[in-house]
Parts: structure tokens; sequence; C-alpha cells
């Protein structure tokens, strides 16, 4: 697809139309449009299923990077954007790119006719692709809902999260692993268990398709987004400088990165919160070469590890890791030279490694420094320096460098193609857009550190009230554990109390009795009565123990008159066999109620 902004623009109130055509692989002409609206052209985009958006202007689609990557985001994936009048970093004017791919273009084109162009430059591979997709992929695990304040069930729903939470990191490792993907991890703990993790995966979003897939619910969610750039960038025209430097890194949530040169002067000192390796190594090869990793920890984290090896760096290790203090003492030496204040925890930990693992080659560095100086030749002190960080002898490292100064390559003829710049009105323009473009940030950026400061201040207040409150909530949460704790002792006690109760009543029955002479005691097998563990037995028959006034373990206390009324019961049986089991319920109720009426 080709496009051309029609009328409008994204600076303007005047939404943006668009001209657009779109060609086969076959370079025919299958969708011809005019005042496509930003809505539309996404929509065909996908209806068609476009593999390359040409242009002349990538900000014919965004004010700025951010508002074209948020419109390019939208598009399908893996498509790819081109530029096809920018090559090697430089812009050129269209009809002198047209002309050299064999294209005639007559006057000023029309915004279809520039459209048909851009995408047939496109097809011929003219200009430059614009990368806005990271090849990166973050997968981040986190609690689908928040655990409220509560008693004992809120803590165990909170235990339930984690271990859910827990359950799919395992299970994400697991098919990352097997599948042998290279990826990083950021694990969110607190002292009860897993509250969160963040994953950043080193392959384009697609890769994962059928491995990992989204989980969105109540208890946990799992997200899967692919990785976009903070700004457009020309995959031709990105520079680095090569100076050798030092980096300090403290790897975690917050990555703390310090960067110095091979003076000891500071080029970077910044704190990046969930950045993944390839963001850290971006920023780094930013300042230059890293001619050393260090660390302020024994044992070296496997993050530092990585990067080191990404880089080709030497690690530089203390033999155990530096305590707070000597941390302490490092900076405020370094603060006072370079007029610094360092507050941010991260970067003290990072620059603390680089500074001492740039005491450590210092020396070595200004002796070879003073033999450059002394011999008066012509050499790059760069590769003197990497190359004595490397561990090689001074001789030796200046040895090779003569040696590279010796080695003249053959000269070529090379043929100049002489590109005609845009015009300048066109120059004139877009360096008026740039300076207000220029004065609109610095005002932003202003506003931005009042508002950083501010917020600063803010969140050094709440840190402090929300450390009362958690230690008046933990308390809360202690005194009701052992309320519950109590409550369930005194519910104990009452049951115990109440049991004993009843037996009391009993036993003061039992002994009205004896004392009145009005039970009689059976002990072992008598008047063919019989106790066996607290069960009355009359020859075959259980007596229930309804009918007794006491059952102990292995005596009774009943009524004078039961041995004879089960007697006469038996008896009864004797006469009548076919007396039933309903009849003889009958003759024992009314036992039941007479002995009933003797007793009151």
């Amino acid at each position: 697809m080709g496009i051309d902004i029609e009328k409008g623009s994204p600076n303007s109130t005047e939404q943006p139309r668009y001209a657009i055509v779109v060609l086969d692989e076959n370079g025919n002409e299958i969708l011809k449009a005019e005042d496509v609206t930003r809505s539309r052209l996404i929509r065909l985009a996908w209806e068609y299923q476009i593999d390359v958006l040409a242009t002349d202007n990538i900000y014919e689609l965004g004010s700025n990077d951010k508002d074209v990557i948020s419109f390019l985001a939208l598009l399908p994936e893996n498509l790819e954007v081109i530029q096809v009048n920018v090559k090697n970093g430089m812009f050129f004017d269209l009809r002198e790119v047209a002309k050299e791919y064999g294209i005639e273009v007559q006057g000023k084109p029309t915004p279809a006719r520039t459209a048909y162009i851009v995408a047939t430059l496109a097809m011929k591979r003219a200009g430059t692709k614009i990368k806005f997709v990271e090849n990166r992929t973050k997968i981040i695990i986190s609690k689908g809902r928040r655990s409220g304040p509560g008693g004992m069930s809120s803590n165990r729903y909170k235990r339930h999260l984690r271990g859910l939470v827990l359950r799919v990191f395992k299970k994400v490792k697991e098919e990352l692993d097997k599948h042998n993907f290279d990826y990083d991890v950021v694990v969110r703990r607190t002292k009860a268990g897993m509250e969160g993790a963040m994953f950043i995966v080193y392959a384009p979003r697609e890769s994962l398709f059928g491995i990992i897939k989204k989980m969105s619910g109540h208890d946990v969610n799992l997200e899967i987004k692919a990785l976009y750039k903070d700004k457009i960038e020309f995959v031709d025209s990105k520079k680095s400088s090569q100076r050798p430097i030092i980096v300090g890194l403290d790897p975690g949530l917050e990555v703390g990165i310090s960067v110095l040169d091979m003076y000891g002067n500071p080029l970077l000192l910044t704190t990046k919160r969930g950045v993944d390796r390839e963001s850290i190594i971006e920023l780094i090869l930013e300042k230059g070469v890293p001619a050393i990793i260090a660390t302020d920890v024994n044992p070296v984290p496997d993050t530092v590890k990585k990067i080191g090896g990404m880089l080709k760096a030497r690690l530089h290790i203390p033999e155990r890791s530096l305590s707070i203090e000597e941390k302490q003492v490092i900076l405020n030496e370094f603060s006072t030279k370079y007029g610094l204040h360092i507050s941010d925890t991260h970067i003290r930990d990072s620059l603390a490694a680089a500074i001492v693992a740039y005491r450590d080659v210092e020396r070595k560095l200004r002796q070879a420094e003073g033999l450059i100086e002394r011999f008066g030749i012509d050499m790059d002190r760069n590769n003197v320096f990497r190359c004595v960080i490397n561990g090689t002898t001074i001789a030796e490292c200046i040895e090779n460098e003569i040696e590279r100064k010796l080695f003249v390559p053959q000269k070529t003829e090379t043929t100049k193609r002489e590109v005609k710049p845009l015009s300048n009105e066109k120059l004139a323009e877009e360096n008026t857009s740039l300076k207000h473009e220029l004065l609109r940030q610095r005002r932003t950026i202003s506003s931005l550190l009042y508002e950083k400061e501010m917020l600063e201040r803010r969140i050094d207040e709440i840190k402090r009230l929300y450390n009362a409150d958690l230690d008046k909530d933990r308390r809360i949460e202690a005194l009701k554990n052992i309320i519950d704790q109590k409550n369930k002792e005194i519910v104990k006690l009452r049951e115990e109390i109440l049991s004993y109760t009843e037996r009391i009543s009993k036993l003061e029955l039992a002994l009205e009795s004896v004392i009145n002479g009005n039970s009689l005691i059976v002990r072992g097998n008598s008047n063919g009565l019989e106790v066996k563990d607290f069960r009355l037995f009359f020859n075959e028959w259980e007596i229930n123990p309804d009918l007794t006034i006491y059952i102990g373990r292995d005596f009774a206390l009943v009524d004078h008159s039961l041995p004879k009324d089960l007697r006469i019961l038996m008896k009864e049986r004797e006469a009548n066999n076919e007396l039933n089991e309903d009849k003889l319920k009958r003759i024992l109720d009314e036992y039941r109620s007479n002995r009933t009426r003797r007793v009151a």
C-alpha cells in the first residue's frame, strides 16, 4: 500500500485524508481510493492483508513519534513500513528517487500519483525500512483482582491467589524453557509469596502463538504484549560512539545504569524501570563500547553476566559484595569531585561498581597515556585503552596500534553520484517546524520537571502514611487472630462445662436415690441385669439408659421395680409369641411414663 496525504494534517484540527494505492505481488493495481480517513486506512490494510506500507513522509501519519507508533500499532502484524526517499540517513526528493529507478515524473504529482509512485518504489526495494516494533515480547502475570481487608477467610483467599500466580509462572517458564526461548524474568515477591511476574522474551510476538496463551479471569491475568519503540528509527541510520566505557549495573525491576569514560568522568547515571537486556544494551551503546561491565555483588547476577557476554566485555566482580557503608564512602568522594547529589539507591549501587572497576585499571590507563604522549605518535588512544583493559601489556598494546598505523590500505576509485538535496523552500519549512517543536518540547520538559518534583514529595508523604497504616493493619490483624483463638477456646470450655453440668445433675439424682433407698445397685450380674461398659442388659435385651437412674462403666443404679417389670414383660412375651415389635415398644413407653410419674 502506497499512501500520500491529500488534505488536512496530523498537526491541525482538521483530520487528515489520504490517497492510497494497493498493488499485488506483480505490481498490478488492485485498489485506488481518495479521501480516505485514518480509520478506513487501517480497515483496508487488514482487509487486503498489506505486507508493506510505503510513504515519502512517515510524519504524515502522526504529529510526533509517539502518535506515529500508536497508529502503526493498529496495523497488521509483520507489516513493514518503508520511507522510499530515505537512504543512509539522508532525505532525497521523491522525483529524484523515482528517476533513479526508471519512473518518469512530470511536474508535481497528485496525491494519488504519489501513492502509486511510493508503492512502486517500495516493490523495487527503494528507501529505508522504519523500525517501530522491538524483536521482543513482554509476558505479564498478575493477580486478577485485589484482595481487600478481611479476617481469616481473606488471608486464605490471598494465599490462594498467590498460589495461582506461582502455578501460572511455573507453567510459562516451563514452556519457554521447553521451546528454548531466551528471556529475562523479574518476580515481584512479598513475605507472603509471589504477587506477580514479568517475562521479557527475546523473540517476536508471533513466535509465541500456540505456546503461551492469554488469560483474563477473576483470579489471575496473563497479558502478552509486543514491545514498541518510543521513537521512530530508520534501520540503516543508527550510529553509536566507539569510545571505550566502563559500565556499572544494578539489575532488578528497577535497573541502575552508570557509565564512566576512560578518565572516570560520568557519562550516564540513570535508573530504568521494567526494561529488558536489549533496551539496556541500546542505552549503553549510545555512550560507547563497553570495555568493562561491573557489579557491586558477588556472586555476579545472571542479567549482568548475560549482558557482559552479549557485549563481549570483561566482567568486574568484587571479591565480596560491597557494603552500604563502603559504597557511601566511594560516592561521597565522587559526588564532591563532580558536584553531584545521588539519592537513588540503584544509581548508588551501579555507580559504586563502576568506580571500583575504574580504580582497578586507572593506573595502567594513565601509564599507557603517558607512553603515548612521550612517543609523539598519532595513534588511537581508545584502541590502546581497550587493549590494556583486556589484560595485554601496555607495550604490546602500543606496538599493536603502531602496527595498525603502518598498514596503509590501497585506494580504490569510487564514483560519486550527485544527489539533488531537498528544495530550500521545503528545508525552511522543516526548519521552522523543528524550531517550534523544540520550544514546545522545552516547555514540556520544564513542566514535567516541576511535576516530577511535586510527585516525588507526594510519594514520600504517601510512603510515610502508608507505612503507618500498614503497621496499624498488621497490629489489628494480629489482635483479630488472638481474638479468634480465644473465641475458639471459650466455645470449647462452654461445651466441657455443659457436659460436666449434665453429669453432675445425674450424679446428684443418683446420690439422692441411694440416700432415700429408692434405687437398686446393679454390679456384675444381679437379678438378671448385667452392666458392660456403660451399657445395661437384661438377658439378651439392652435396656435404654432413660429407664435407669445412672449407668457407670461396671455398675448401675435402677429403680427397685425395674427387674420385676422386666420379668413380667419377658413372661408376656413368652406367653404370646405373636407379640410384635410395635406392641413391645408401646409397653415400654407405658412403663417409662409410669416411672416418670413415680419419680415426680
